[in-house]
């Protein structure tokens, strides 16, 4: 049976993996409405020539960027729980 200190840990756990889950469910809802809006603007152009950023540095190195610093923050409190003592 587990001591009162040890459930309350093993709820806080718990509850920092709902979090974490609702977390990515924003972010995963927030990225597919951005993907739809811009499909849609895409959409509704027509027929204009788009603009060519294939050898865009600063645009390759943002989207390198902005997953890694997503993952990081996801990373950072879990690593933090798990390695306090």
């Amino acid at each position: 049976m587990l001591s009162p200190n040890q459930a309350l840990i093993n709820m806080n756990e718990f509850d920092f993996r709902w979090a974490l889950m609702l977390l990515c469910l924003l972010l995963f809802g927030l990225s597919f409405a951005v993907l739809l809006w811009a499909a849609w603007r895409h959409h509704r152009r027509g027929d204009v020539e788009g603009v060519n950023f294939h050898s865009s540095l600063a645009v390759e190195i943002a989207w390198t960027i902005a997953p890694c610093i997503i993952v990081l923050l996801l990373v950072w409190p879990t690593a933090r729980i798990f390695w306090t003592p």
